[in-house]
């Protein structure tokens, strides 16, 4: 019994040397490098992180409108010109408050509440832009944005958004500023019953914006 499991033992170291004597040289080597453990430790590659830039406006007291746009310091104001004139002769006036913005930032909707319609910039010096109106029912108050640069990925007419959720971005759409790489903002709309109403005295001040006048 032995003599039969001595013999065993030599087959199989037999048989491993002829393995290994087929083997390639590359493999050969990297057989003797696994059999005298001197392979170094593997690099481990990072767990992906995932950043993002926007920052959430301020928190809305009771009565006063949420900060619609992603504001970074020193690319952020707002002019009083909610009435100005507009149009040939004074023929209009202007029905919204324009607040600045850096090219791509963030816009949100100011109240939870349904998209009633979509803008779309048709590419001339006029109109509205890219843009949407969003309808508070509970409180019959349409807010309107106007000159964006984008509509947020799926978004369409009739979907209630959050307040807070991205809706679209800065942009110069309509004639905000066409045939030009300036002036990048947001047209914002505060129309309680549908009335145009100056909505600055009751926008939460970002401390990010500069509000002049």
């Amino acid at each position: 019994m032995i003599t039969a499991s001595l013999g065993a033992v030599a087959g199989v170291v037999a048989t491993t040397k002829i393995v290994e004597a087929a083997l390639p040289g590359s493999i050969g080597g990297a057989a003797g490098a696994l059999q005298n453990s001197e392979l170094e430790p593997a690099d481990r590659i990072p767990a992906p992180t995932t950043t993002t830039t926007t920052t959430m406006p301020p928190p809305v007291p009771d009565g006063q409108i949420m900060f619609p746009i992603d504001a970074r310091e020193g690319e952020c104001w707002i002019s009083d010109n909610f009435g100005d004139c507009r149009g040939t002769n004074c023929s209009r006036s202007h029905e919204g408050l324009d607040i600045s913005g850096n090219r791509g930032a963030d816009i949100f909707a100011v109240i939870t509440g349904r998209l009633t319609k979509k803008y779309t910039d048709s590419g001339k010096t006029y109109g509205a832009g890219h843009g949407w109106t969003l309808y508070d029912e509970t409180t019959d108050v349409t807010f309107k944005y106007f000159h964006m640069g984008t509509h947020a990925a799926g978004l369409q007419v009739g979907d209630t958004v959050q307040q807070g959720q991205v809706i679209g971005t800065v942009g110069n759409t309509g004639t905000s500023g066409a045939n030009s790489d300036t002036n990048y903002h947001l047209h914002f709309e505060y129309r309680p019953g549908y009335v145009p109403t100056d909505p600055r005295p009751l926008l939460v001040r970002h401390p990010n914006c500069t509000f002049y006048g």
